[in-house]
């Protein structure tokens, strides 16, 4: 990767509007011309850390996590500074171009803030999120706090919380996919389906099932991905 991946300006180009980098400027290369590699390698080691951040955010958040104290802090430094920016831009792009409709959810989105808000609302029930993208997106977790609360009781709303948490730190989705899920997770919940008890979510977050696995002491039901089935029937 290389240290520096703004493309070569002048001091009046830049002084006029924002370097263009290998993160925002499409690669074009020529497989004829080797003259050109020299320039084109970076440029490509740049495009393939961008799409690998883009469409597998959480394994690079993982590998990150658990890299030594120095690689750390170097690829903190260099994705804050070249690529957050870039991916925040195009993450809430794509939720204010959406084109997916929500009965009974409305999402809206804010690029200078770097938020999605999004309004449930069903009777007398109103519920308020606010997801924000960390300065070092995706590297950093994507929060979620609280807004308008209206008719649910506050484990209830900690639990669902929790699941568009968990989606958004742990799944490769996006935030539109998060909430679609987390959406079907809490009609589910008003339509009578209780949550699994382990991951605290009607749907399970991989493969979409419903709690069906039975408990033979509290005759709670659980998803079979989420426990070891030795201990239930």
């Amino acid at each position: 990767m290389p240290e520096n991946p703004t493309f070569a300006e002048t001091a009046v180009e830049l002084s006029n509007k924002d370097p263009k980098t290998f993160f925002t400027e499409e690669l074009q290369l020529g497989i004829r011309d080797t003259s050109t590699l020299p320039y084109h390698i970076p440029h490509l080691a740049c495009s393939v850390y961008h799409m690998t951040l883009k469409d597998l955010p959480a394994m690079v958040r993982l590998w990150w996590n658990s890299s030594e104290k120095r690689v750390f802090n170097i690829v903190d430094r260099f994705t804050s500074k070249y690529v957050s920016n870039v991916l925040s831009f195009q993450e809430i792009s794509s939720v204010q171009t959406s084109t997916q409709l929500f009965n009974g959810m409305t999402v809206k989105a804010r690029a200078t803030t770097r938020e999605v808000m999004a309004t449930y609302t069903i009777e007398d029930i109103v519920i308020e999120l606010i997801i924000q993208l960390p300065s070092n997106y995706p590297l950093g977790s994507i929060t979620v706090e609280s807004g308008k609360r209206v008719g649910v009781a506050v484990q209830q709303w900690r639990n669902w919380m929790l699941q568009l948490s968990t989606y958004l730190t742990h799944q490769n989705g996006s935030i539109m996919e998060g909430l679609a899920l987390w959406k079907n997770n809490v009609d589910k919940r008003f339509e009578g389906v209780e949550d699994c008890m382990i991951c605290f979510s009607v749907i399970h977050g991989f493969n979409y099932s419903l709690p069906k696995k039975a408990c033979r002491t509290c005759k709670k039901k659980f998803h079979s991905a989420c426990l070891d089935s030795n201990f239930f029937v």
